[in-house]
């Protein structure tokens, strides 16, 4: 057998790189919510992993990183945000914090999230604009701000129907408590699936559609660029969409 000895500087430029990638590598406090919202994440000691932590499990193996996932309620985990006792919101969009006391600074986008009506199937109804479905009631998820249907739900042209998640949503509308509801697409196919629930709900076409990107705490803004070298090269490689099929 030959041996073929390392030169002195290439191993040196070796164990410089490596020592490199290891002292950029920082500990993450992600945001995950109480309870679950698949096929983003799931509850907490489900086998499962969700698309969340998938993404981020192929985010680490490029940038050397590790996270660590906080899982709270909602409104205390954007407090906990602002606050700096978490560092990242996984996966969001601008839009959706214009109101908080910090912005954050955000990532290249990963996925692109979309608001669907969905509907009993024997209520399915062509949809074009909220006009569509003036004096009918809609299920929507207390809290959240919707954008195209809020002026309508104001002046009482569209009835809304609070309910406290999507997970909640879906039951009653199976429950024919209202025929229809603005809800996540891939939350809506995922629970269909699940439920095997095809020949009772419909998903109907995009009314609203975001860019997804990670959003990061100002005092963590220096791992932005190698969080976008990293996501665009899973983008490349076609990784992001192959998790996304596997819960599809």
């Amino acid at each position: 057998m030959t041996f073929f000895p390392l030169r002195k500087t290439s191993v040196i430029i070796l164990l410089v790189s490596l020592f490199s990638h290891v002292s950029m590598a920082d500990t993450f406090r992600v945001m995950l919510h109480t309870g679950s919202f698949p096929p983003y994440f799931f509850e907490q000691g489900d086998s499962r992993t969700g698309t969340i932590k998938d993404i981020y499990k192929a985010i680490a193996e490029e940038t050397g990183d590790t996270f660590e996932y906080v899982r709270v309620p909602f409104n205390r985990a954007l407090h906990l945000f602002e606050i700096g006792e978490i560092d990242i919101e996984p996966m969001t969009n601008p839009a959706y914090r214009g109101d908080s006391t910090v912005v954050g600074v955000y990532s290249i986008p990963f996925a692109v999230a979309e608001e669907v009506v969905l509907f009993s199937r024997s209520h399915k109804v062509q949809v074009n604009s909220p006009e569509d479905l003036l004096g009918e009631t809609i299920g929507v998820v207390k809290g959240y701000y919707y954008p195209k249907f809020t002026p309508y739900f104001e002046d009482g042209r569209i009835s809304a129907s609070p309910v406290k998640n999507e997970n909640l949503m879906v039951k009653l509308l199976l429950a024919g408590r209202f025929s229809q509801a603005l809800i996540n697409k891939d939350f809506a196919e995922h629970k269909i699936k699940a439920l095997d629930a095809k020949e009772l709900l419909v998903v109907g076409q995009t009314y609203h559609a975001l860019d997804m990107m990670i959003r990061f705490h100002p005092n963590k803004k220096y791992a932005l660029p190698r969080f976008n070298k990293a996501i665009q090269k899973l983008l490349n490689q076609g990784t992001i969409e192959h998790i996304y099929n596997q819960y599809r």
